[in-house]
């Protein structure tokens, strides 16, 4: 087995004109069982697994996590994004490894992704993790990620700019060195020195908009869900102190439990919905193994 703490390894593949960025912590050689395949949200990368990854791999887990099209350093189309083509992308991707079957844990829009791919493809799906999202997306979404939709378009004056930008956001109370991998991943330095996000606007524009569209609504897809699934509901809000900016609503997560035939929630303590990946507690973890083992 590789040591987690040593860096992942990275590598691309290669389907239908579309080429997925990856990385890989832990044993390649792993069965089924034990690799996780983790699909990140709507603005992130690859790197939103950088905190959880190494401590898997550690516990003898392999974890493979991926850049979508359109963000990191995969293939960015300017059209093609909603659920139904990222499934499609996922499946590619397990193909690439050869793999019969993996669990998968997917945060946000990556919850959306994952819920889509095992309801088309149940028999890839070992168990599925639904980290702080899997209802129809609410209305005010945009409002609570817009920390991270507002750097869109924006370009730095430089990597220090770009860096302070998240710093001074309070979505990321802790600087730590996941957030900072993360971060430094997500910006792409220009020939004239400014920087601008790996993150290709229209990507997340179009896939936002895509999941108030009836045939891409999740809702759909919960009759279909036979997997072993487990929520994951961060508790502490993106907005007014924490008290608001809930992708999933405490309530939300009660109905999405009750919707999906034998699966399990809990509730994660002192995250938010993006520390709740990039600055797990312990419990993060714990939940995790527990689940899957």
């Amino acid at each position: 087995m590789s040591d987690p703490s040593e860096e992942p390894r990275l590598g691309r593949s290669s389907a239908n004109g579309i080429e997925l960025a990856w990385a890989e912590w832990g044993d390649s050689a792993a069965s089924p069982a034990k690799t996780i395949v983790g699909i990140h949200g709507i603005t992130a990368n690859l790197f939103s697994w950088g905190a959880l990854a190494p401590d898997l791999a550690a516990k003898g887990y392999r974890f493979i996590a991926y850049d979508l099209r359109g963000r990191g350093d995969s293939s960015k189309p300017y059209t093609g994004y909603n659920t139904v083509i990222h499934a499609e992308d996922l499946l590619n991707l397990l193909d690439f490894f050869k793999l019969p079957s993996a669990n998968l844990v997917g945060h946000s829009l990556g919850a959306v992704i994952g819920l889509q791919f095992a309801a088309s493809y149940p028999e890839r799906v070992r168990k599925l993790v639904l980290v702080d999202h899997g209802m129809d997306t609410p209305a005010d979404a945009r409002q609570t990620i817009n920390s991270s939709f507002s750097r869109l378009t924006r370009t730095f004056s430089s990597r220090e700019e770009h860096f302070n930008f998240f710093k001074a956001s309070p979505v990321y109370p802790n600087w730590t060195e996941a957030v900072e991998r993360f971060v430094a991943y997500d910006g792409q330095v220009q020939p004239d020195g400014t920087v601008k996000t790996k993150v290709l606007p229209e990507a997340a524009e179009e896939d936002l908009t895509s999941q108030y569209i009836p045939e891409y609504l999740p809702s759909r897809l919960y009759g279909n869900i036979k997997t072993p699934t487990l929520i994951m509901r961060a508790t502490f809000g993106t907005m007014n102190g924490g008290k608001n900016g809930f992708i999933l609503s405490e309530e939300n997560a009660h109905l999405l439990n009750q919707k999906i035939a034998g699966s399990k929630l809990v509730e994660i303590s002192g995250v938010n919905h993006y520390t709740i990946t990039l600055d797990p507690t312990p419990q993060v973890l714990q939940e995790l193994i527990s689940f899957l083992e």
